[in-house]
């Protein structure tokens, strides 16, 4: 990107309190802002200035906002453009997407609606690898957030020591992918890196598959900890184990040693990182969790945020999913990218299941795309229960492009089924858009195989 870690804007309005206020707003969240009083000073802007978005009234003297972004396409086409109006007629909405604008938003309208705009777009940049603050990988960890990199750097602070490490997140953040990188940074990252679920099995037999067992030849067996001896061994959901295995665990931890079940004592020779989905200080208060363990695991304490509280690394994300999806494919055809409007469903939508979730979603949309580029109808996330629920509750939060834009053109679309009688094919003629296109937006919205609403006498 140009200028700043965030962006250069240009807001183009001829009411010059509106321009004064975006401009300070939008350089309070961390923009640098440019501002034009009409089209034709913005036009010259584009010429002289590199500008990732510009942000354009419609109604202007002139030279309007539609003729303005023929202009901002013409010469440059990596700037995007966001119109404003105060006449939100269904025509200007849609013309205005045909003609290359990214998005549409009706006046009045809070900065903060429009800032989560930009940061939706320009993450979306910045997965494309669009200048500055371009994703970052860390073994199977990719981000370009804030929240990401710090944890990136986190890891890189702790990985060369013998340091046990508390990984804290909630389900489907893949604490063991942070505990994978921890291990290929350390000085261990030639021995074995052994990961351990301690609900995998029940607590009569934990014991055993975490210590071993002793006895004679025939009935020894190795367990997690000694077979990551010389490496690294990663414990997961840690907060299950019984208040038995939780003073064995603190023994071992003091002690450097530990026995197997049934006799035998080995050394410990494993570096120890353990995974929860829970905050253990909770635990402890309630009694469940030795708080004379928890404060030996809670020394180095890393927390792996929701994917909710970063989702500008999910265009990242995504993009990875896909080179990977490519690579495994071996020579088969795969979707490459994903269109904007498909990025805006993945982007809206709240993801309970995190990292997991956002995986799965993706391996269905690679399985049910037909061409290149994945579409809204390949991306399958529930339209209702929990995590739309909790979306909704979010403030701030605003689903598809926009509700105004998304209720424009469902209403222009249910205009032209009327108008066809139901026939898509002519339907598409009256919008001026491709039939796919149509078939496209009628998915997104919920639209297939509902008949058009009957206009009121």
């Amino acid at each position: 990107m140009t200028d700043s870690t965030k962006g250069t804007l240009l807001v183009v309005d001829d009411e010059p309190l509106k321009r004064a206020t975006l401009q300070i707003e939008l350089a309070g969240a961390g923009y640098t802002v440019l501002d034009a009083a009409d089209a034709m000073a913005a036009a010259k802007v584009i010429e002289t200035r590199p500008v990732d978005v510009v942000i354009t009234d419609v109604r202007m003297p002139e030279m309007d906002g539609i003729q303005l972004l023929e202009v901002v396409k013409s010469r440059s086409p990596r700037t995007h453009v966001i119109l404003m109006t105060a006449y939100g007629t269904v025509d200007s909405a849609v013309e205005a997407i045909k003609r290359g604008a990214y998005d549409y938003i009706n006046k009045p309208f809070s900065t903060e609606v429009l800032i989560e705009k930009l940061e939706r777009l320009l993450a979306c940049r910045s997965a494309e690898g669009d200048g500055h603050g371009g994703p970052e990988t860390l073994g199977q960890l990719v981000g370009v957030s804030y929240a990401s990199r710090r944890l990136f750097d986190q890891i890189r602070a702790v990985a060369d020591s013998d340091r046990s490490v508390l990984v804290e997140g909630e389900a489907g953040t893949c604490r063991e992918r942070v505990a994978a990188a921890i291990h290929q940074l350390s000085k261990r990252s030639t021995g074995p890196l052994v990961k351990f679920n301690c609900t995998a099995c029940g607590a009569e037999v934990l014991e055993g598959e975490l210590f071993g067992t002793g006895g004679d030849a025939s009935s020894q067996r190795l367990g997690r900890f000694e077979e990551a001896a010389g490496g690294t061994l990663f414990l997961d959901e840690i907060e299950t184990l019984s208040m038995p295995l939780q003073t064995r665990l603190l023994q071992a931890l003091d002690e450097g040693f530990f026995s197997r079940t049934g006799g035998g004592r080995v050394r410990l020779d494993a570096r120890l990182v353990f995974g929860t989905q829970e905050n253990l200080r909770r635990r402890v208060e309630a009694g469940q969790f030795r708080e004379d363990l928890y404060y030996r695991l809670d020394a180095v304490h890393l927390v792996v945020p929701p994917l909710r509280d970063r989702r500008e690394d999910i265009p990242a994300m995504a993009a990875h999913y896909l080179r990977h999806s490519a690579k495994a494919a071996e020579g088969k055809s795969v979707p490459s990218r994903i269109s904007t409007h498909a990025m805006d469903v993945l982007m809206s939508y709240h993801w309970p299941g995190n990292v997991r979730e956002l995986e799965n979603v993706l391996e269905r949309a690679v399985a049910f795309a037909t061409g290149p580029e994945i579409q809204p109808r390949d991306i399958l996330v529930p339209a209702t229960g929990q995590g739309s629920q909790e979306a909704a509750a979010q403030p701030g939060m605003h689903p598809g492009l926009t509700e105004t834009i998304a209720g424009v053109e469902q209403s222009l679309i249910d205009a032209a089924l009327r108008k066809a009688a139901g026939n898509q094919a002519k339907a598409a003629q009256f919008l001026g858009i491709p039939r796919t296109t149509l078939r496209d937006k009628m998915a997104k919205y919920g639209m297939v195989g509902k008949p058009a609403k009957r206009e009121l006498a």
